[in-house]
C-alpha cells in the first residue's frame, strides 16, 4: 500500500510516523515544499526573543531520521495538480501515484492588499526563515511595527520587547485585543500591561499604505485615519487562512474560508483522500459545528486518526475540539477553553455566567495575586460551554480541570459544587475560584 502525504508539518508527519509503526512495510512518500520537515512553528516568537540560540531547535525531526525509518521525503518540492480520478500527483515536471493521500498543507499568513505591501522588512511568522531574518533584523534601534493582535502579535511583542529596546507600536482593526478569544473584562487588563510595558496599542484603526524609502524599504506606515506610523520592521500577524489555494477548482469539497471538508474519519469527500491540521474544517466538540482551528494540538490528533484508518478502515473517530488555548503575556497568563461569545450570541444559546475576581493562594504564603474566572454553562444542559481566566504564577493552569470538566460534560450541580480540589497555602486557597464560580451558578 503507498500513501502519499502532501505537507511535512505536524500533521504530515505525524501520520507518516505513525502509519510506518502501524505496518512496516507501507510505503510512504511526503512531499515537502520547503527543505525541513517538523517545523515547530509555534516557537518562532520565542527564538526571536533569544529563549535559544539555534533556530534548528525549532526542528522537531530531521528528514535524514524519518528516511532511516523507511520514509520518503521530497523536500522543496510543490505540488501542482492532483488528478484525484486516477490517483496521479504532478509536481515540476514529474507524476506519482498513490493508494492513499494525505492533505495537511497546513495554514498560510494572509497577506492585506496594502499598497506597497512588496517593501522589504515587511515580514510573516511561518516558517524557520522567517524567525532567523527578524531575529537578524531588529534591533535595538529598531522601530517595529506589529499588525494584529492575536495569539501570534502578542507573543512576538513579548519576546521583541523581551530580547531588544526596540520600539513598538501594535496596530489592530477591532476595538480590542484579543476578541474573538476574551471578553472584555479580560483583554482590558492585557491592554493595561501593553500600556505598561510602553508599547503603543491603536485599535479600531488599519494600515491602508507602507512608505518606501530608495532602498525600497519600509520606513513608515499611514493609517486610514491618516496617520504617519514610523517604522523600519513591519510584522503581519492579522491571522491564517488555510493553504489550500492549488485545490481551489478541484473535485475536493472545500468550505468558505478555503477549509477542506472532512468527516469524523478525517476523510474527504473523495475516496482514499485523507485531510487534516490547519488546511481543514474540523468537528467542535460540544454543538458539532464545525471550524478550522488553527492548533498544534488538533493537528497532532488527527495525525494520529488519519493513520488509524489507512491502516485499518473507519478504525479511529476525531470527536472535536474545543479551541482550548494558553498564552503568556509578560507576568500575564491568559487561557480558555470552549466555544467563543459570538458563535453563543448567533445561535441564541441561553446562558447562566458568572465572573469571579479572587487570590491565587492564601495572603500569608507570599506572591499573592489577583485571578479572574469566567464560566458560562448552557442553561439547557446544565454543562459548561466556556471558561476563560487570566492571573499570574501559572495560577491558570486550573484551566486544565475546567477542560476536564466540559469533556466529561459535566452537569453543574450540588454534587460538582464539592469537587474535592487540592489545597495547600501556596498554591490555592481552602475555597478555591472555581469552588466560588459553581457555588454561584447551581
Amino acid at each position: 500500500m503507498k500513501t502519499v502525504i502532501i505537507g511535512g508539518s505536524a500533521t504530515g508527519m505525524g501520520v507518516a510516523a505513525k502509519l510506518k509503526r502501524l505496518d512496516h512495510e507501507s510505503e510512504i512518500i511526503v512531499i515537502q515544499d520547503k527543505e525541513y520537515v517538523s517545523l515547530g512553528a509555534c516557537g518562532i516568537p520565542y527564538y526571536v526573543g533569544h529563549n535559544f540560540e539555534n533556530p534548528e531547535t525549532l526542528i522537531a525531526r530531521k528528514i535524514e531520521k524519518f528516511e532511516e525509518s523507511g520514509i520518503s521525503v521530497l523536500s522543496k518540492t510543490k505540488v501542482k495538480n492532483i488528478d484525484f480520478d486516477n490517483k496521479v500527483i504532478s509536481f515540476e515536471n514529474e507524476k506519482i501515484t498513490y493508494d492513499n493521500l494525505v492533505i495537511a498543507v497546513g495554514a498560510k499568513p494572509i497577506i492585506p492588499d496594502i499598497k506597497n505591501i512588496d517593501a522589504k522588512n515587511i515580514f510573516t511568522v511561518n516558517s524557520k526563515e522567517d524567525g532567523i531574518i527578524i531575529k537578524n533584523t531588529i534591533t535595538d534601534s529598531s522601530k517595529v511595527l506589529i499588525i494584529g493582535s492575536g495569539l501570534i502579535g502578542l507573543e512576538m511583542v513579548e519576546n521583541i520587547r523581551h530580547a531588544t529596546k526596540a520600539k513598538i507600536t501594535i496596530i489592530e482593526k477591532a476595538d480590542r485585543v484579543l476578541k474573538n478569544l476574551f471578553d472584555k473584562e479580560f483583554t482590558e487588563l492585557v491592554e493595561s500591561e501593553i500600556i505598561k510595558q510602553d508599547i503603543k496599542l491603536c485599535k479600531e484603526n488599519e494600515i491602508i499604505e507602507f512608505i518606501k524609502d530608495s532602498n525600497n524599504k519600509v520606513c513608515a506606515a499611514k493609517t486610514i485615519k491618516g496617520e504617519i506610523i514610523e517604522c523600519d520592521v513591519v510584522i503581519l500577524s492579522i491571522g491564517v487562512l488555510p493553504n489550500t489555494h492549488f485545490l481551489k477548482d478541484s473535485k475536493l469539497e472545500l468550505e468558505k474560508n478555503g477549509a477542506i471538508k472532512i468527516n469524523e474519519y478525517c476523510e474527504t469527500n473523495i475516496p482514499n483522500v485523507y485531510a487534516g491540521g490547519d488546511c481543514c474544517s474540523s468537528l467542535s466538540y460540544l454543538y458539532k459545528n464545525t471550524r478550522t482551528f488553527y492548533l498544534a494540538t488538533v493537528a497532532n490528533k488527527q495525525a494520529k486518526i488519519i493513520a488509524n484508518n489507512i491502516n485499518e478502515n473507519k478504525s479511529s473517530k476525531f470527536v472535536g475540539a474545543l479551541g482550548t488555548t494558553i498564552i503568556r503575556f509578560f507576568d500575564l497568563e491568559l487561557a480558555r477553553t470552549g466555544e467563543n461569545r459570538m458563535f453563543i450570541e448567533m445561535n441564541n444559546i441561553q446562558t447562566k455566567e458568572i465572573l469571579i475576581k479572587d487570590k491565587d493562594h492564601t495572603n500569608y504564603v507570599s506572591g499573592q495575586e489577583d485571578l479572574w474566572l469566567r464560566i458560562i454553562i448552557d442553561l439547557k444542559t446544565k454543562e459548561i460551554i466556556n471558561a476563560q481566566m487570566i492571573g499570574k504564577n501559572k495560577s491558570v493552569l486550573r484551566i486544565y480541570g475546567l477542560v476536564g470538566l466540559i469533556w466529561a460534560k459535566t452537569k453543574v450541580d450540588e454534587a460538582l459544587e464539592q469537587i474535592d480540589l487540592p489545597y495547600s497555602p501556596p498554591f490555592s486557597r481552602t475555597t478555591d475560584i472555581i469552588h466560588i464560580a459553581i457555588s454561584k451558578l447551581i
